[in-house]
């Protein structure tokens, strides 16, 4: 009889957590795919040029004839440009000395921290840019994110795309990247979003460059141990505690190649994890959540959780299922009372239906997710969604195996 009423009480906490997290899950998708497809890029007046901008491009083993595209991009914006080689000269030298831009070079591998700190000493202008080497800029690409700056605006990301260069990585890391802008479309709204790419962002320099000076940026530690991961959520959570907005213009698309092979894509994927669920507990009580405000810390929250309770109330469904014998409630039921059985019979029945309702709401709201997904593709679609599982199975895996092990950052060796 005991083991009845346990499981019983097992299968009612099933169905409740699973509806919470359900009609929660629903709110999500719902919230975030009407905000992004409903999303429209505010269009300001342009108080500001090239000459307003210092652009920084670190650098370190990058393909070289790659990298000649990234400055040609670069070159092609008009405005001040500062090359650092991350304990490194040559081509890079060469390459910089060709657009005629300034080269700076660390003693030493130090990481794209110390680089940038180098990079910013040379700094006198009001903005100041941040190029990944593998990252090209579009035509105009500057003059349109100075655009997005106003009095209350500290930092304006681009808007990053996957070449798709037939490989399967690269559509999964594009379908990735594509659920990634529902979201921050979503958040762009309230003029928040949790984090401006590393790969292409502009920030107001009076707010940066003390921070990116001091040691708390440049020496950067988690735990007591140095990292130099997660440089751009640094920036951004900075930006929002300062009193500033962090947005992104996706009028702005820049472009970069996906990782070469899969076992270098899941270390990626372990990297930003680890970094996230560190900035995921100091967001939500260093203050940054805080000052984002309400719909920051629902979506701080949601997309850092949902792996957990996912993986955690599938598990118990699972074992629910396999390790309970259903036609024992009857059986007990019966034994009692008719009135008893019928009782029973009525409460499994509501709470079967209750947990299959929610769940067939929960899938439709995933399928309009998905169609908020596909709108912000531009090519390739099918493709994209084909490979996309491929993306979210390898990132779900990864963000466990992210939060288990979060303290160990990494250093710029394994990068």
């Amino acid at each position: 009889m005991r083991d009845v009423l346990n499981s019983m009480h097992l299968f009612l906490l099933i169905v409740i957590v699973g509806s919470v997290f359900s009609v929660i899950s629903t709110i999500f998708y719902i919230v975030n795919s009407y905000r992004s497809v409903r999303y429209r890029q505010p269009l300001n007046d342009n108080l500001y040029g090239p000459g307003d901008i210092t652009i920084i491009v670190p650098v370190y083993k990058e393909n070289p004839d790659f990298f000649d595209k990234v400055l040609s991009a670069v070159q092609s914006q008009g405005a001040n440009v500062i090359v650092v080689g991350d304990g490194c000269t040559y081509p890079y030298s060469d390459i910089a000395a060709r657009h005629s831009f300034m080269f700076l070079a660390t003693p030493q591998r130090g990481g794209k921290r110390k680089a940038l700190s180098l990079a910013m000493h040379y700094v006198q202008t009001q903005f100041v840019m941040f190029v990944d080497s593998d990252t090209i800029l579009p035509p105009n690409a500057v003059k349109d994110l100075l655009s997005s700056f106003t009095d209350d605006v500290g930092g304006v990301g681009a808007n990053l795309r996957i070449i798709e260069d037939g490989r399967v990585l690269s559509y999964a890391s594009e379908f990735v990247e594509r659920s990634r802008e529902v979201i921050l479309k979503a958040m762009n709204h309230n003029g928040h979003v949790m984090i401006l790419d590393g790969g292409a962002a502009i920030y107001r320099t009076e707010i940066v460059k003390p921070f990116i000076l001091s040691g708390e940026f440049y020496d950067y530690k988690v735990l007591g141990r140095k990292s130099v991961a997660g440089d751009d959520r640094q920036l951004t959570s900075h930006v929002i505690r300062s009193g500033y907005k962090a947005i992104k213009n996706y009028n702005v698309n820049v472009s970069t190649p996906s990782q070469k092979t899969l076992s270098s894509y899941y270390r990626q994927q372990v990297r930003w994890a680890r970094n996230g669920w560190y900035y995921f507990f100091k967001d939500l009580f260093g203050g940054t959540a805080k000052k984002a405000g309400a719909f920051y810390t629902f979506e701080l929250i949601y997309v850092y959780l949902l792996p957990i309770f996912f993986l955690g109330l599938s598990l118990t469904e699972v074992y629910f299922f396999l390790f309970t014998h259903h036609d024992s409630y009857y059986r007990f039921a019966f034994s009692h009372d008719f009135l008893y059985f019928l009782t029973t019979l009525f409460t499994l029945g509501f709470l079967r239906f209750t947990r299959f309702a929610t769940t067939l709401v929960n899938g439709v709201s995933l399928l309009v997710f998905g169609a908020a997904i596909r709108n912000n593709m531009a090519r390739n679609r099918l493709k994209t969604f084909a490979y996309g599982s491929v993306g979210l199975i390898i990132m779900f895996i990864a963000t466990l195996h992210g939060l288990v092990t979060f303290w160990k950052q990494g250093s710029w060796l394994t990068r």
